[in-house]
């Protein structure tokens, strides 16, 4: 049912974009790339809804390392790690210049290297701060809180139409001296997804490799 109402909500923001594409006869650039961030949300929420689908919860609970996250732990960072953002993201939305002509929105020179980093597959290991490290163990309780943490960023995303949110920025709440502009937090976001999603299916995978039956020789 979460999941249901999650899609439906989704439906309604792409249509929504998908009507100010059609009505505006500038901004088309801009509006198009918002159209792309929430793709991409839905795409990593149905991707992370595949990955997890048949799965009992102890595999989804399990760590298969004293030191590594399990499923749960990996979607409940995701969560927090959004929710995070949003606030610093919501203000300078809100105080954002409207956007004027046609011209695309700019991603920013730092933002641009976080997302190159946090591409997946990924070489270099990222130390998690202490406020962003999972909370939520289980499975359960950690799902619903990623699904609802997805349709807060959709929403984050839309109420960006028309406005030139790569002129205002935010304070980082990972590290308090670096600053982004809002368009770019939204793609350093949408990678640090796919990166964490990457993470989950090796998990999986290897989990799966573990639990195969052996086959004598």
């Amino acid at each position: 049912m979460r999941m249901l109402t999650y899609l439906t909500g989704s439906v309604a923001r792409s249509f929504e974009i998908h009507s100010l594409l059609e009505d505006s006869g500038t901004n088309q650039v801009s509006l198009r790339q918002l159209s792309t961030l929430l793709e991409q949300i839905q795409g990593a929420t149905h991707s992370a809804e595949r990955l997890v689908e048949g799965r009992n919860s102890a595999d989804l609970n399990v760590r298969l390392e004293p030191n590594s996250w399990s499923v749960a732990q990996c979607l409940d960072h995701l969560a927090q790690t959004t929710r995070a953002f949003l606030p610093a993201i919501s203000e300078s939305v809100a105080n954002a210049p409207r956007l004027l002509g046609s011209r695309p929105l700019r991603t920013g020179l730092l933002a641009r290297l976080f997302i190159r980093n946090l591409q997946p597959p990924y070489r270099i290991r990222i130390k998690v701060l202490p406020q962003l490290t999972p909370k939520n163990e289980d499975f359960d309780l950690a799902w619903p809180g990623f699904v609802e943490s997805q349709s807060q960023l959709s929403d984050a995303v839309l109420s960006a139409a028309g406005f030139a949110i790569d002129t205002v920025k935010i304070k980082s709440p990972v590290y308090a001296r670096v600053t982004y502009n809002v368009y770019g937090a939204f793609r350093m976001l949408l990678a640090h997804e796919r990166r964490h999603l990457w993470q989950v299916e090796q998990i999986l995978r290897e989990l799966d490799r573990r639990q195969a039956p052996k086959t004598r020789m």
